[in-house]
């Protein structure tokens, strides 16, 4: 239940450490993919390094929202989701205990990341830049004029030097912790995130929707995407996880739900994340620029994060590339700045969400409310779906080339 198309490195490990590079991304999800095509596109000289191979799941609940779709379009990459047959998406059935309510979204997208990450990193490729996978970097040394990586590829091991670097590895993502100018806090009562897949959606399931079940121990959002199978995504305690599996906890769950019933999800193939909550701070350094999961991650709950990494993969291609052609100690600030811009005021909103979700009681009554009342809801699902441009003021130019 994976995309059957693949995408073949462009470059050796060895041809690596022959080139300097102007931008080392790190990590080809959606922020790092999106990144290192703009700033292809811009004309820096990019490596994008990709510890997995394509295709590979992810931990994701594989919606994009309208905010998502409009970054896309911003992009030119709309054709994305023409050429693999998206489902529209226009609502959610939010339930809690024996409560149901359908909220009307604006149209989104369901796209599994399988398919959606594999085209993606071939767009940056396309775009110029060369890609290297099964292989893991590390942060070794900031100098005045470069960056120096270790990459670790199976029995192979090199040095890399490179201008600039865009930490794009994920929750777990090591760049954080080997930066000597930034630091990465969890929440200590963060959730964490798992999914799985099913092959088939349950009798009763309407197309085009989301179906998300709120209980004590988390919540659960499932999704029929491109290919007819079924995404489960969840953001779970982790003491229940601990107690009884990712599988069983989402049963827990799911089972007071009056809508369609997952059967046997107890029995998936489960993949988990370290805890969801976390920031780095400040979310650039020394020639170093922290995006999408590994810049921070709130909670989101119906598509916010891939906006986000859409967004910030696209907004710090600029300011990366100019950092490589002519740095300044003020870039890092400006990519500070115009991510905070960009994503703070969404962010907390989410947190309020999905901080509210773990009154059990308290959500009850908001899904009986929404049930009647659903109008209730339409301002925040607006403001968050508002398509907001990833651009911002332009970045002053060098005077002269490198």
């Amino acid at each position: 239940m994976i995309a059957s198309s693949s995408i073949l490195e462009t470059l050796t490990i060895a041809d690596a450490c022959r080139v300097e590079w102007d931008l080392v991304v790190v990590g080809a999800g959606v922020s790092g993919s999106i990144a290192a095509r703009e700033a292809a596109r811009r004309g820096s000289r990019v490596l994008l390094v990709e510890k997995a191979d394509f295709p590979r799941r992810k931990v994701c609940g594989c919606f994009l929202n309208a905010n998502a779709l409009a970054h896309l379009a911003q992009l030119n990459l709309s054709s994305l989701l023409v050429d693999s047959h998206a489902p529209s998406v226009r609502g959610v059935f939010l339930s809690a205990g024996t409560r149901q309510a359908y909220l009307p979204l604006p149209a989104g997208a369901a796209l599994s990341r399988a398919w959606l990450d594999t085209q993606l990193a071939r767009e940056a490729v396309a775009a110029g830049a060369s890609l290297l996978l099964r292989a893991e970097a590390h942060l070794i040394g900031v100098g005045s004029d470069r960056c120096t990586l270790r990459l670790n590829q199976g029995d192979a091991d090199a040095e890399i030097a490179s201008r600039i670097v865009v930490a794009a590895d994920g929750l777990a993502g090591r760049l954080a912790r080997e930066s000597r100018d930034c630091v990465q806090t969890v929440n200590p009562c963060s959730r964490i995130g798992v999914s799985a897949a099913m092959a088939r959606a349950p009798e009763g399931y309407q197309p085009g929707t989301i179906q998300m079940v709120v209980g004590r121990e988390g919540y659960i959002g499932a999704l029929q995407v491109e290919d007819g199978h079924l995404e489960i995504a969840a953001a779970l305690d982790p003491a229940a996880v601990k107690r009884w599996g990712p599988g069983k906890t989402a049963q827990r769950i799911l089972q007071c739900s009056p809508l369609p019933q997952l059967q046997g999800v107890d029995e998936l193939d489960w993949q988990g994340t370290t805890p969801l909550s976390r920031h780095t701070s400040p979310p650039a350094g020394r020639r170093i620029f922290f995006i999408g999961d590994a810049a921070g991650y709130i909670e989101p709950f119906t598509g916010e994060g891939m906006a986000w990494a859409i967004a910030s993969g696209a907004a710090v291609a600029d300011i990366a590339h100019q950092a490589a052609q002519c740095y300044s100690d003020d870039l890092p600030r400006q990519w500070i700045d115009r991510r905070e811009r960009l994503l703070r005021g969404r962010m907390r909103l989410c947190r309020l969400v999905t901080q509210s979700l773990r009154y059990q009681r308290l959500t009850e009554f908001n899904v009986a409310l929404l049930s009647h009342l659903p109008f209730l809801a339409t301002p925040v699902i607006r403001w968050l779906n508002r398509p907001r441009s990833y651009a911002s003021a332009d970045v002053p130019r060098c005077p002269t080339s490198r």
